[in-house]
């Protein structure tokens, strides 16, 4: 259909910066807004025009969002304005669920078996409140502990190498010791965290040129929600996608 038909069947007001926004389909586009100027609505009209207007083949899309609340809300916004039969192709996921489908492929590929997924953060904490009291901390308390998981998560998300890892310091611990006990601990159990299941995917992408090109493939547009909140090993992922 045409725009102009586009906007008579799905009455969404849009004012010109916004709908010069979902005209752009091809190409990179950056949306900068202030909360509560309509951005998700803008990006859900762009998804909804590059279907029906540009036919576009739904399964070729993919959209990111932040948080699985977001995936949640802008498939729901998505059907409301367009249907439930629109979004059946429609991919929308976390980066995490993306990187858990990365390794999934992987893993299929090379008929192997994937680490478990330590999502318990009770079980994280208690193992480096172990690590604490081993590395000469012998009564950690709460504060401690969230310190230095923040610590594990930033040198992950960073992309801190091995040598920026042992020169990373945080006050009154062991840091360097405690990270790489941390790590060895979870490959020993055959486990990973959040932040590693992006270091493996990111990983997996390089290292696997023929596995990049099927998810290039599989999704040739790519439409991320919150971007400036990614970090630096969200950004490479995307990065390497796009």
């Amino acid at each position: 259909m045409t725009y102009q038909e586009f906007k008579t069947r799905y009455p969404i007001r849009l004012n010109a910066q916004q709908e010069a926004a979902v005209l752009q389909a091809e190409g990179p586009v950056l949306l900068l807004a202030v909360p509560g100027s309509g951005k998700t609505t803008v990006l859900v009209t762009r998804l909804g025009y590059m279907i029906h207007c540009r036919a576009i083949p739904p399964e070729r899309i993919l959209t990111v969002t932040y948080t699985v609340a977001a995936t949640r809300d802008m498939r729901a916004r998505f059907v409301s304005f367009f249907g439930e039969k629109s979004v059946e192709k429609l991919t929308f996921r976390t980066i995490n669920s993306l990187c858990a489908a990365i390794i999934k492929y992987y893993v299929q590929r090379q008929s192997g078996n994937a680490f478990d997924l330590l999502s318990d953060e009770r079980r994280i904490k208690g193992v480096l409140r172990d690590l604490l009291v081993r590395t000469g901390i012998p009564f950690p308390n709460d504060l401690q502990i969230t310190e230095a998981r923040t610590h594990i998560t930033f040198c992950k998300n960073m992309m801190l190498s091995e040598a920026d890892i042992h020169a990373h310091t945080v006050e009154g611990m062991d840091f360097p010791r405690i990270y790489f006990e941390y790590q060895d601990y979870l490959r020993r159990s055959r486990l990973m965290d959040y932040d590693d299941q992006m270091v493996f995917a990111h990983r997996i992408l390089r290292q696997f040129p023929d596995i990049l090109e099927h998810f290039q493939r599989r999704w040739s547009y790519l439409c991320v929600d919150e971007a400036q909140d990614t970090s630096k090993i969200q950004h490479a992922i995307l990065r390497l996608l796009a």
